[in-house]
Formats: structure tokens, C-alpha cells, sequence
């Protein structure tokens, strides 16, 4: 209080207040309260998010930036729906919109790192409509009987090239499963579905979690840190991961993601049941748009696919790699939304405690939307 009395003072003397007629520092204090708080709300209608058109909860990885090149491209908007995309960085509290503009974010490595149910309790709170989680999210909430409704597929690795491996640090020699016993193995930050695979990794060499040092939940920098610095001796890592820590020598792969049926894992177009019920043609509208996209992707040569538009970290323009038998995830036509990929990891949740039951899925999806667009023609 005594700062902000010199700092009101000073104010006074700045403003002429100190000259004639006499103004007490409280009526200064209340001027200063009154300008900062329209600073903050200026502030704030720049920087928070809007109400204004269906706001979905997102985040900017290989599984769901189709989505974010449909929202640079106007997609939603030629459609006649307003979309705004939200997110927040890794360990930050607050959502902000996504830009449009790449160069705004294509250097922030820990850009748009939300879980997947963190978006989804956005969704389920009833702040946003709609939400982009990955399979093991989207199964951890509706087990929970939340109002969620997944009406379209987003991308997810392919069998012939997944965009998945476990790595091994540089120096470190596997020729047997006797090779990876007592390792420190780790696994992202994300919902179940990457320590799961981590799992089914071991049992498949014949090595359980109890053979190995697991770290589950780890934060997507500490994870690159860690397998620099010999806190991990191996990981299972995501192929923007992957490429570049092989360019700086830090790690090699040692086997490619196709120990289960890579395509389990994949991302959802999410929405809460009552909006999906209020606003069908608000969703249908979204649906449309993106699978307009897909279409539109996939019609592009593959020469131009393959080619990144924009640098940095985030390769969020870039639609399809080739990278030691890597590829980046990708998309379906028509993008149905697979009861049967979701009971399998569903299966998989309860098989390692994740989850204590098993819930019917099949109230919690709705391809309606793309089996009528798909039927249409676009």
C-alpha cells in the first residue's frame, strides 16, 4: 500500500492534481482502479476467448491439425459457421484462441499441449461446445457417463506408417529383450493411450512394466530433455519427436509403432450431447467443412503433400511425411467414427487399470453427420 501511495502521488503531480485545488490520495487510488481496470478489460477482449460462434477445446498435434489448416483456409466460415479453436500451452491455466496466423505459433514448441481430458472437461463444464481428445480420453469420460457425443474421426497412424516408434537413446545397444530389462522407459503427457502402447511394447519382447524402470505422464519437454541428458534410456515417441532428435544425434529408432493395430490410436470430433442435440446444423456444418478438407487434401499430388510450407517446430501446414517408414497421422473418407477401435481400447484401459469397467460406447457416437455429408456427395 505504501508503493502504491507514492506511485498515486507521483500520478498527482504527473496529472497536475497537486496544483490548486487539493485531491486526496484516495480519490487518485480510485482513478488508478478505474484505468487498470479498462486496461484489463481491453486486455482481455483482446486476448480472451470469445463467445461468439462454437468454440472447441484443441490440441495442436499430428492427430488434429488438419483441423487447424481447415480453420486457416476459412473452411468454416465458407460454410456459414463460425469456429474458433482454443487452447493453452503446456503447464499455462489459461485458454486462448488459435490464431490463423502460422508465424504466431510455429516456434513455441509447447504450443496447444492440453490433455485430452482437460479439453474434455471443458466440454462436459458446459465453457466450450466441443472438444478434439485422443481415443483413451474420450473412453476414461464417457466411462464416467458424461454427456459426450464423438460425431467424426480425426487422423490416426496408419499400419503401413505409423507415426509412432519406441526410441532408444544414442549408445544404447538392444539386441534382446534381455537388453531392454531394468531400462528407464517413458511415455508422454497425454491420456492413456501412450503408456498403454509403452505396455504392450513390453509384453510383446516378453518383458512386463515390472521388468523395466516405466515413467508415465511425462511432460513433452522433459520427455526430449530426459533422453538427452540419460534420465531416459528409451521412449515411446511421436514422429515430430523422433525426427528431430535423430538430426541432433540424440536417439535412433528402434522399432516402428505396429506391436498392436497402430490405427488405435486416434483423435475425435467431440461435442457435448446437448449441443449435438440443440444445434444440429451447427455441427453438421463443421463436419462438412472438414470433410471438405480431407477431400481436398487428398486430392493434392503427393509432391505437395509431402511438402512442409512453413518452418519451425510446429509442422502443423504440412500434410504428410516419409520418414523411416514414419508417416505423419492421417485422415479417412468417409471419417466414421470406429465403435470397434474404441472397444478394443477400451479393452486395453481395463486390461491395465485405467479404467474399472466396461461401459457400452456405442450411445456415445453419432455418424450420422458424415454418413449423411458422405452420402450426399459434399
Amino acid at each position: 500500500m505504501p508503493m502504491l501511495k507514492t506511485f498515486a502521488r507521483k500520478i498527482q503531480y504527473v496529472l497536475g492534481l497537486n496544483t490548486g485545488a487539493r485531491v486526496g490520495t484516495g480519490v487518485v487510488l480510485l482513478l488508478l482502479l478505474a484505468l487498470a481496470i479498462t486496461a484489463l478489460f481491453a486486455f482481455t477482449g483482446l486476448n480472451s476467448p470469445k463467445s461468439d460462434g462454437v468454440r472447441i477445446a484443441y490440441f495442436h498435434g499430428g492427430r488434429t491439425m488438419l483441423l487447424y489448416r481447415a480453420l486457416i483456409d476459412d473452411a468454416f466460415e465458407k460454410e456459414g459457421v463460425s469456429v474458433q479453436l482454443l487452447t493453452r500451452g503446456l503447464r499455462e491455466t489459461e485458454y486462448d484462441i488459435v490464431p490463423k496466423d502460422y508465424e504466431a505459433i510455429k516456434n513455441d514448441k509447447l504450443f496447444g499441449k492440453a490433455r485430452g481430458t482437460e479439453l474434455l472437461q471443458e466440454v462436459a463444464d458446459g465453457r466450450f461446445e466441443g472438444a478434439t481428445p485422443g481415443e483413451s480420453s474420450f473412453i476414461e469420460y464417457v466411462t464416467k457417463g458424461l454427456p459426450l457425443v464423438a460425431v467424426a474421426e480425426l487422423g490416426h497412424d496408419t499400419k503401413d506408417k505409423p507415426g509412432h516408434a519406441i526410441v532408444f537413446a544414442t549408445g544404447i545397444e538392444i539386441n534382446s529383450p534381455e537388453d531392454v530389462r531394468g531400462l528407464t522407459i517413458a511415455s508422454r503427457r497425454a491420456g492413456a493411450g501412450d503408456a498403454i502402447f509403452t505396455k504392450e511394447y513390453l509384453r510383446s519382447i516378453g518383458l512386463s512394466e515390472k521388468d523395466v524402470n516405466l515413467v508415465e505422464q511425462v511432460d513433452e519437454d522433459e520427455l526430449n530433455k530426459g533422453i538427452v541428458n540419460g534420465t531416459f534410456d528409451g521412449a515411446f515417441f511421436h514422429l515430430m519427436s523422433i525426427e528431430s532428435n535423430i538430426e541432433r544425434g540424440a536417439i535412433y529408432v528402434h522399432q516402428k509403432f505396429t506391436w498392436v493395430n497402430p490405427e488405435l490410436s486416434h483423435a475425435l470430433l467431440v461435442f457435448h450431447k446437448d449441443f449435438v442435440k440443440d444445434h444440429p446444423d451447427a455441427v453438421e456444418k463443421i463436419v462438412r467443412a472438414y470433410m471438405k478438407r480431407i477431400k481436398y487434401e487428398q486430392g493434392l499430388p503427393r509432391e505437395e503433400r509431402l511438402k512442409n510450407p512453413g518452418e519451425g517446430f510446429q509442422k502443423g501446414l504440412q500434410m504428410e511425411e516419409d520418414y523411416q517408414g514414419m508417416n505423419l497421422p492421417q485422415y479417412d473418407m468417409p471419417p466414421t467414427v470406429s465403435l470397434e477401435l474404441l472397444s478394443e481400447m477400451q479393452d486395453l484401459m481395463i486390461k491395465y487399470g485405467y479404467i474399472d469397467t466396461k461401459t457400452d460406447l456405442a450411445p456415445y457416437i453419432d455418424n450420422s453427420f458424415v454418413e449423411k455429408i458422405y452420402k450426399e456427395g459434399f
